[in-house]
């Protein structure tokens, strides 16, 4: 009887973080930017902790720490900022040149065809007639571009300020959630674990992609391959748009220093770095750091993607660890408590 009703309790543990896990997942999907802001601040903030942690032992503040952390990543934003900002100016030059190489070559090609002329008496006389219309169709971009400033505005807030208290209050916030837990402490540890790990995997396929990309700038007479190689590094720390906006810059680099067959071909370097061989290689960077099997990783990743997205994709390793977990403390048996013997 005892057994059945440890199996039963086991069972209905299971279907209630079955349950909270899907409602997280559905809440991901609903609120995406405010999911990307707590998520990268959980992550980061579980990833500092052990350092804050050992810190605290040591007599300083934990708030001190806190604030500490955040002047930190805003002062490694700025960092890398400064950089593109930089080396974007150190190539200005021959960036401008490249651009207006690629349009000379653009307009003798459309000239030996015979359709530069006509080409250019269309589009002014388009231009002329549909001035009207296209001055008020430049409201609608504008506003999106507004919008997505302000969202990026409100996800990095929301980022900093949640990751000062998580790590402000982190152990009261640990034990404020134990009693809601069925499977108590030792879950929520196994769960900071993974989303260590999680972060240790993110760490394994940015130092990859970095060593593609230098590896191409340095085979191409690329520049500044130390800063494509911080860029690209950090890069892959922002959900989806940030890998890619770090090959972005180093084609533009590429473009400025050997023309457009060495753009070409970068991209191509880049497309390889983030799209095939990322591919091929997360699951064993996750399979390593969240200690389980690559197709498993792989498996997770794909109905991830079909349910969520990109969004799905990302979180698709850690949500299957800690499911996978979890599974595994619900079969292992409770350790009997043994009875004092009587004297």
């Amino acid at each position: 009887m005892e057994s059945l009703r440890t199996a039963g309790s086991k069972a209905w543990s299971l279907v209630g973080i079955g349950l909270v896990l899907a409602a997280v997942v559905f809440l991901v999907i609903l609120l995406k930017p405010l999911a990307i802001a707590i998520g990268a601040a959980l992550c980061v903030s579980l990833a500092l902790t052990p350092a804050v942690d050992a810190l605290v032992r040591r007599g300083l503040k934990r708030t001190l720490l806190a604030a500490l952390s955040i002047l930190l990543l805003l002062a490694v934003g700025a960092g890398v900022l400064l950089l593109v900002v930089k080396g974007l100016a150190s190539q200005w030059g021959e960036l401008s040149a490249a651009v207006a190489k690629g349009v000379d070559r653009l307009r003798e090609v459309l000239a030996s065809l015979g359709m530069q002329e006509s080409m250019a008496e269309e589009a002014r006389e388009s231009l002329s007639s549909h001035a009207g219309s296209l001055i008020s169709g430049l409201g609608p971009p504008l506003d999106h571009l507004l919008g997505g400033l302000a969202t990026v505005f409100i996800i990095g807030f929301v980022f900093l300020f949640t990751t000062f208290f998580m790590l402000k209050d982190g152990p009261g916030m640990v034990r404020t959630a134990v009693p809601w837990v069925p499977l108590g402490p030792a879950w929520l540890a196994q769960v900071g674990r993974i989303i260590r790990g999680y972060v240790v995997g993110l760490t394994l396929l940015g130092a990859f992609n970095a060593a593609v990309v230098a590896l191409g700038a340095f085979a191409l007479g690329v520049p500044l391959i130390g800063t494509l190689v911080v860029v690209t590094l950090l890069g892959n720390y922002v959900p989806y748009l940030g890998a890619w906006v770090a090959g972005a810059y180093a084609v533009l680099i590429a473009l400025a220093s050997g023309g457009a067959q060495t753009a070409l071909i970068m991209i191509l370097v880049v497309c390889l770095a983030n799209g095939t061989l990322q591919t091929m290689l997360q699951p064993f960077a996750y399979g390593a750091a969240l200690r389980m099997h690559p197709l498993t990783i792989l498996l997770a990743t794909v109905v991830g993607g079909l349910l969520a997205g990109i969004i799905g994709v990302m979180i698709a390793a850690p949500v299957a660890a800690i499911i996978q977990h979890t599974v595994q403390m619900l079969r292992t048996p409770p350790t009997p408590v043994s009875s004092p013997e009587p004297e």
